[in-house]
């Protein structure tokens, strides 16, 4: 895993801007701390990587590389996993390698059959590849988005990097916050591509390339998309089609413990990770090592169920308990750590975790992506069941509450509630069992698409809350409608283009690389992708719940025994934090006066928000949570 970092001048050559290019590399050197280079033979283009040395250590992986012949030069971030297969094609092609890594091996597939290589690699990559001769930059990203790649085009000047962190080390750029990405942030935690927190700053969007010239604008094109699988379902009994995917899993699985260095895996005691870590060690031929994070809090500490699982498979199992003074000691940090504001507060404990995981390996497999393409979250299935409710609506009726709920004073409602005199069971109670109810009936009635609808149940603050927030705001974003398939296929499509880039991906590669670690994901392999969603919806959820199929697998390994509880997720106790260990960092950094002289956001709803998280709204709990985090962000970067 590395960082990448370069530029492409059409005018006169900036002075400095070898420097700035330096610096910029320097800026990723967390992602790549073994090794660290730059090119700039030609006056208009130059690229930068820093290096973590995963596959060959030795200097042959040494970057940016050049090409036999000398036309192209790369700077490569990333793994491609089938590189020993087109390594033998391409050798039967005359071609001839001095290392063993998959860096010589991507580069002269990039030199033998174009841009069009991409659709061979299996793998999580963004590459950047100057080509000599046609004087034209191409940049690349994987097709589900595992590694980023930040790029900006001022009409004279290109530039890209890994970061942002790198980017502000190029002097032609002001850093000036983009305030429809702004919203998007905070109505749904972090900002998808093509947007960055940034105007004039993008983010390749995944399965897309970029070319740039010496003329014309940035040309992009699409590569590869999940849809296209769409259009070719599969067919086969259910015993076939559990046997093909299995088949797939164990090659992913194989194919991403390939590495010159020590290599563990992430176990929560899930569905998905103890599918990973089951076909692994199946395969491994020794006990590999497992890494979990517990709390101190029992009721969401599920790091004993982790710890079963690797006792069954008989893995090398580490287990760490996190407390609230790690988590207050990482927090300044927060905004060096995630240098495009990201609220999703799991980023602490996966930053832990791999902290801890690094002492024993340097390459983690992770098992994210189990859920978007499995249909593993519950609210699919909350949402379908309260739609078909709607449409079971008189139509009368239907028309009533459309013309009456809007009207309802729904949120003074729940503002009041936190000031009524009554215990705060009591409080919690009136606004599950009557607040809650009404806004989400609200929320569902009015709704003008089912898309709409989970849109609004998935924001961390609606449009509504928004705009009270941070003023007038404009959706950036397409609802889950616009995706083909049935409602949970649309769902489960919006969350893969969406959230798993936008928030998981972004936290786990940050997380991991801030300590020089490599974290590999073989449920994002984009075989399985297409194969899961080919799949009919009753094989992802079926009798055996969410994420049928793979629970059938799964139980050949494992017994369901261990596997089956209420699905609880990456949770931490956050609203117990902020209101005893972190709640100083809120007085400071929430207060009033320093709210209303940064002109942001709104200071009157700034303090009702806290003032409710005070009372005992836990609604309020992640609102409050991503205030503080932006202002850690803020204060680091503006």
């Amino acid at each position: 895993m590395c960082g990448i970092a370069g530029y492409l001048v059409r005018t006169a050559r900036p002075a400095g801007l070898s420097a700035e290019l330096e610096a910029a590399v320097t800026a990723l050197r967390h992602r790549g701390p073994n090794d660290q280079g730059t090119w700039e033979q030609d006056p208009m283009a130059g690229l930068g990587q820093t290096r973590l040395s995963v596959l060959d250590l030795s200097s042959n992986g040494h970057q940016p590389m050049v090409s036999e012949d000398g036309q192209l030069i790369m700077a490569f971030n990333g793994e491609v996993y089938n590189f020993a297969a087109l390594r033998t094609e391409l050798e039967a092609l005359g071609h001839r390698f001095r290392g063993t890594g998959d860096s010589e091996v991507v580069l002269a597939a990039l030199r033998a059959w174009g841009v069009g290589a991409v659709e061979r690699f299996i793998g999580m990559f963004a590459i950047a590849l100057w080509d000599r001769q046609a004087q034209r930059l191409l940049l690349l990203r994987d097709r589900l988005g595992v590694k980023p790649l930040y790029f900006g085009w001022d009409g004279s000047t290109f530039c890209f990097a890994s970061e942002l962190k790198a980017l502000r080390a190029f002097s032609h750029w002001t850093p000036q916050l983009d305030k429809a990405a702004l919203a998007e942030c905070f109505q749904f935690g972090y900002i998808n591509a093509p947007r960055s927190i940034y105007a004039g700053i993008a983010k390749l969007e995944p399965g897309h390339w970029l070319e740039i010239g010496m003329d014309g604008a940035p040309r992009i094109e699409r590569y590869w998309s999940v849809l296209d699988a769409l259009a070719t379902p599969l067919q086969g009994t259910e015993e076939e089609l559990t046997a093909q995917l299995e088949t797939l899993l164990i090659d992913a699985c194989k194919l991403r413990m390939v590495a010159d260095v020590p290599v563990g895996v992430f176990l929560s005691g899930g569905i998905d990770s103890s599918l990973v870590t089951a076909l692994l060690q199946r395969h491994a031929g020794t006990p590999i090592h497992t890494f979990t994070i517990g709390f101190s809090e029992a009721a969401v500490d599920e790091s004993h169920h982790a710890r079963r699982v690797a006792e069954h498979l008989g893995t090398q199992h580490t287990a760490w308990v996190m407390q609230p003074e790690q988590a207050l000691a990482l927090l300044p940090s927060w905004g060096q750590l995630f240098d495009e504001p990201i609220f999703d507060p799991s980023g602490l404990p996966t930053y832990l975790v791999t902290k801890m995981a690094g002492q024993q390996v340097t390459v983690v497999l992770s098992a994210d992506g189990g859920d978007e393409a499995f249909s593993g979250y519950a609210i699919y299935e909350t949402m379908v069941a309260k739609w078909r409710q709607r449409a079971a609506m008189p139509a009368a009726l239907l028309s009533l509450l459309q013309a009456v709920l809007p009207r309802l004073p729904i949120e003074a409602a729940d503002r009041g509630v936190g000031h009524l005199p009554l215990p705060p069971r009591w409080r919690a109670a009136l606004r599950k069992h009557l607040i809650t109810r009404a806004r989400m009936l609200r929320d569902v009635v009015c709704a003008p698409s089912l898309g709409a609808a989970f849109e609004a149940m998935y924001s961390l603050w609606p449009v509504r809350d928004l705009r009270r927030l941070l003023g007038e705001v404009r959706s950036v974003r397409e609802p889950a409608d616009v995706y083909p398939g049935t409602p949970v296929d649309q769902m489960g499509l919006w969350d893969l283009h969406n959230y798993l880039p936008g928030d998981v991906l972004a936290k786990v590669d940050r997380a991991s690389m801030a300590l020089g670690m490599e974290g590999r994901e073989p449920l994002l392999d984009h075989r399985i992708l297409e194969f899961a969603f080919r799949l009919p919806v009753a094989l992802r959820r079926g009798a055996l719940g969410g994420k049928h199929i793979l629970r059938r697998i799964l139980y050949k390994y494992v017994p369901q025994a261990l596997i089956d509880r209420p699905k609880q997720g990456f949770t931490i106790p956050l609203g117990q934090w902020l209101r005893h260990d972190l709640a100083s960092m809120l007085d400071h950094h929430l207060a009033p006066d320093a709210i209303a002289a940064q002109g942001i956001f709104n200071p009157d709803e700034v303090a009702a928000t806290l003032a409710a998280f005070r009372a005992g709204d836990e609604r309020q709990v992640q609102r409050v949570w991503s205030l503080l985090a932006f202002q850690l962000w803020r204060e680091r970067w503006l």
